[in-house]
């Protein structure tokens, strides 16, 4: 079972490392991951940090997901996030796992706030997110032999930054460093994995109504591989919205690869009087289909910044 996490983990992951996932919130995951340029809840604390300078009220956010169909590996987060002092704040909790197996932990505080705003319509805002994170084996017993095996934990400290700028185009655009430490976490003396390499991330969100947003999100990975992402999402009466995105299209229009590696993400989303309901799915061409869910609770404080 440990085996199978680690080979999951890695499948997943375009750095080849742990805690390759560390995101919530199914409507970005429901718009092909391409969230960072048009988010604005307590959810940014994960997809980018500046985006919590844009949110308006006190938020609680849950949220669930079922990785791949699987019955034993499980990821669960939450967060909480208010307005302090014209600085949006949030605390979240992710945890990712197979119970009695393995575990990944991360805490996170993150904090964004408008820097920089003009006459013409035009606003920045900087965040950042400081994270701990911990991984850990639980001790186990080699079938045949009987041999005791204990990888132990393994923690460090890391952190996002992020930068989002809203303009009276209907256009938003966003970059976000993830993994700023870099830090590692090897479990196997002279293993090739374990190191979270530094990210870049750009987004962009074009509005044509108030209604119907596109998103796309661009990711140079280590090792100089890039990811784009796509999404679209599509409001009802403010009552309901629907939302479809890809994820790794680079691969798809690249003569040398297979449409295969096409990989596709859904869900839609309902609101009322303060609560919001949303559902995604996500494919994956290797691991299969995921589902998340995510409630979330908003708390009137005041007015947009």
């Amino acid at each position: 079972m440990a085996t199978l996490v680690v080979a999951v983990a890695i499948a997943a992951s375009p750095a080849h490392a742990w805690f390759e996932q560390r995101l919530a919130g199914s409507r970005g995951f429901s718009m092909g991951a391409s969230a960072a340029a048009n988010v604005s809840d307590v959810s940014a604390l994960y997809w980018n940090p500046a985006g919590l300078a844009w949110m308006t009220r006190s938020q609680l956010l849950l949220d669930y997901a079922q990785p791949y169909l699987s019955k034993e590996l499980s990821e669960n987060s939450a967060a909480v996030g208010t307005r302090w002092r014209d600085t949006g704040i949030a605390a979240g909790w992710h945890w990712l796992g197979i119970p009695d197996t393995y575990s990944e932990l991360a805490a996170s505080l993150s904090a964004g706030r408008v820097i920089r705003r003009t006459d013409g319509g035009h606003a920045v805002a900087g965040g950042a997110t400081l994270q701990y994170l911990r991984a850990g084996f639980d001790a186990f017993t080699v079938s045949g032999t009987g041999q005791a095996v204990d990888y132990g934990a393994k923690s460090a400290l890391n952190a996002d930054l992020g930068v989002s700028w809203q303009t009276p185009w209907n256009m938003d655009f966003a970059w976000v460093g993830h993994d700023v430490f870099s830090p590692t976490l090897r479990f196997v003396d002279g293993a090739p994995g374990g190191r979270l390499g530094f990210r870049n991330e750009v987004a962009a969100a074009f509005r044509w109504n108030r209604e119907s947003t596109v998103t796309a999100g661009l990711t140079l990975d280590p090792g100089g591989s890039t990811s784009l992402a796509l999404g679209a999402e599509i409001w009802f009466y403010d009552v309901f919205a629907i939302r479809s995105g890809f994820t790794d299209v680079s691969k798809i229009v690249a003569a040398n690869d297979s449409p295969d590696e096409f990989q596709y993400t859904g869900g839609f989303g309902v609101q009322h009087k303060g609560w919001q309901v949303d559902a995604s799915a996500f494919t994956n061409h290797e691991l299969g289909v995921s589902y998340r869910a995510s409630l979330l609770k908003s708390f009137a404080i005041g007015a947009r910044p």
